[in-house]
């Protein structure tokens, strides 16, 4: 029975292997002097196509990437889905980064699939974002100020409204203030000076809006890492403000998983199939 679990973990690994990324882009090409920020497009087949993007944000206490696990693997889980899948390479503390780079980048990155969403064969108006732990704050950040020009300082004005179609916070964190904040991410973001109205700014269940993007929130009770309670407090905010949202709590999952094929019966493997289900029913109706 072991052996029949590795080889049938090692097809479905060949099989998430099968699909990769199509072309990788530099969003900041001709505009910032350097940039390590890349975009990798994952493209469906043209069968399964939804007409659909997902832009995934990997987490890493703003400080660094688990790309792989929440960034490639996830954006091919998608693909095969059919959806389009753009993995984002967003600057972070490691590199010297802080606030607001990380919205620079996601601004842009929504900011040039949308503008290229013919050749994706998407419509401009259903590109969602999914982002884990730091990259799930960055996703709902997005979510929140998307009509904020974080760009203007670029001379870079969006045709098309930056608003994504959804929000997937994966294990967030949402919350900037002393009680519930995970301090190395909100330090790497905003610096040990951390000015509070900045603090309040960035603690996202402190300015929820109405006419936010749907969300949908996954958080594990035993999750070591960020305080599961961002995802609750969040989502009561959601409640109290009539935003569509769903949230989704394990008992066990701790943080930081990501997803890995193989793991059928695994909180990784449950997670992204209610999400896609969530997709379903909200999205694609």
């Amino acid at each position: 029975m072991k052996l029949f679990r590795s080889l049938l973990s090692g097809i479905l690994l060949l099989l998430s292997l099968s699909v990769q990324a199509q072309e990788v882009l530099s969003p900041w090409e001709g505009i910032r002097a350097k940039s390590r920020v890349r975009l990798w497009h994952y493209c469906p087949e043209p069968e399964q196509a939804r007409g659909s993007g997902i832009i995934i944000l990997p987490g890493g206490s703003y400080h660094h990437l688990g790309i792989r696990n929440e960034g490639h693997n996830v954006a091919a889980k998608l693909a095969r889905e059919g959806y389009a899948a753009f993995v984002l390479r967003y600057s972070t503390g490691m590199y010297g980064h802080s606030y607001p780079v990380m919205m620079e980048d996601i601004q842009r990155a929504v900011m040039l699939v949308k503008e290229n969403a013919s050749v994706y064969g998407i419509s401009p108006d259903k590109v969602g974002l999914i982002g884990f732990s730091a990259g799930g704050h960055l996703a709902g950040w997005m979510g929140t100020y998307y009509d904020k020009n974080y760009l203007a300082r670029y001379g870079l004005v969006p045709d098309h409204s930056l608003r994504p179609s959804f929000v997937a916070m994966i294990y967030p964190v949402v919350s900037m203030t002393d009680s519930l904040a995970h301090t190395r991410s909100r330090r790497n973001l905003i610096g040990p000076s951390q000015p509070m109205d900045l603090k309040n700014s960035l603690s996202l269940e402190k300015v929820v809006r109405q006419d936010m993007p749907p969300v949908f929130l996954m958080a594990c009770l035993d999750d070591p890492v960020v305080d599961p309670m961002n995802s609750i407090r969040y989502s009561d905010t959601l409640e109290e403000r009539n935003v569509p949202h769903r949230l989704l709590l394990y008992e066990q999952g701790g943080h930081g998983f990501g997803y890995r094929p193989g793991k059928s019966k695994d909180v990784e493997e449950l997670w992204i199939q209610e999400f896609l289900l969530w997709l379903d029913t909200e999205m694609n109706h």
